[in-house]
């Protein structure tokens, strides 16, 4: 057994996805443990799969989901936060946070999906003292990372606090310049295409070079044994939905244009479903669908899915991948979701139509097209 020892913060299927190639590719020689967080809807499930995937020592979990919590207490972390910073003890409140969930002084490693949330910020925030690897949350990744406000975001109290914890050290809500990244290793699949790069290095994720293949498909072919029912050669595209929730309350007149637009194009689809979905699409008797599980990641899928179509409810993760693939891309984009999103002043707002065509154009290039419903 390895006397080096790493631990894996883990919240979503992509997640884990991502840390089982890591773990292939430079965690092989490292005993690792995991400590699995809520994110959103379900998050609690990550335990399990933790489990089956079988390269863990030990599996922490813990419920809570501090985007959940209520005005009080959320105000009261931050008073706390606020005087630790300001007598100059940041790190003492990351060490006694993070050593609620696990002893901390056991890891050398850390690896964590972004440096956004309470947890993995505190994580990265330990950035001098641990080896902290940050892999790929999404979209958000490629934009540049302001050190202040903008005029689009003084209205929004997200964005403020994300501004002071950001300025604090703790962690980045919104994606602002975030100091504590610059002793962190980041892990990028389009590194040349990154904005931001206050990282001490960017590497390639997914690289072949140097990870173990058999191992990594053994692993993911435990993991989601499923994968072998979907019978992929009969359908014609695939849906890669995502939470109308993150944007507005009433959610349903979105939803219904995703399924009107499915009804009038498509006559047998998969549909997957983000790990944050709640909602149940119906499609009306005329469409065949098969339904993937949203806990299975979205990038299992791809290699089964070449030359066929995505349709992506407004921009996702999977859109990095799918040229790679050849894979054509329809993204949706829907008539006054941003307006409705920035007036509802939740913490994710939609890209407008032309924001979304220089996405495409960037990462999809000439394998995309738009439809704004």
């Amino acid at each position: 057994m390895s006397d080096r020892k790493g631990l894996a913060v883990i919240y979503d299927p992509h997640n884990l996805y991502q840390f089982i190639w890591y773990y292939c590719n430079k965690g092989k020689d490292a005993e690792w443990d995991a400590l699995c967080l809520p994110n959103g809807y379900k998050g609690e499930y990550m335990h399990s799969y933790c489990e089956k995937a079988g390269i863990f020592s030990h599996i922490y979990k813990d419920d809570t989901d501090f985007s959940k919590l209520s005005a009080v207490k959320k105000a009261i972390m931050m008073l706390k936060m606020t005087g630790y910073f300001l007598v100059g003890k940041r790190k003492s409140y990351c060490r006694k946070l993070l050593n609620r969930y696990v002893d901390l002084q056991e890891y050398e490693e850390i690896v964590v999906i972004a440096d956004v949330g309470i947890v993995s910020g505190a994580c990265v925030a330990l950035g001098e003292e641990k080896e902290v690897i940050i892999l790929e949350d999404g979209p958000s990744d490629y934009s540049k990372r302001p050190m202040f406000l903008g005029k689009s975001k003084l209205l929004s109290l997200y964005n403020w606090q994300g501004f002071f914890l950001a300025r604090m050290g703790y962690c980045s809500p919104g994606w602002f310049y975030f100091k504590p990244d610059k002793y962190c290793v980041k892990y990028s699949s389009q590194p040349e295409k990154m904005q931001y790069g206050n990282y001490r290095e960017i590497r390639q994720l997914y690289e072949a070079d140097g990870t173990d293949g058999e191992l990594f498909g053994q692993i993911t072919e435990k993991l989601y044994p499923a994968l072998k029912n979907i019978r992929f050669e009969e359908a014609e595209a695939v849906i890669f939905t995502r939470p109308f929730e993150d944007y507005v309350s009433d959610i349903e007149k979105y939803k219904k244009r995703v399924e009107d637009y499915v009804m009038k194009n498509c006559k047998s689809v998969i549909l997957k479903t983000h790990p944050r979905e709640k909602e149940i699409y119906c499609f009306g008797d005329q469409i065949e669908i098969q339904t993937v599980d949203n806990s299975v990641p979205a990038e299992v899928l791809l290699p089964y899915l070449r030359g066929k179509e995505a349709v992506v409810v407004t921009t996702s993760t999977i859109m990095l991948y799918l040229k790679a693939y050849e894979i054509h891309c329809t993204a949706l984009f829907f008539d006054g979701l941003y307006e409705e999103s920035v007036k509802s002043n939740t913490a994710f707002v939609p890209m407008t139509a032309g924001e979304a065509e220089k996405f495409c154009e960037r990462f999809v290039q000439d394998w995309y097209g738009i439809e704004v419903l």
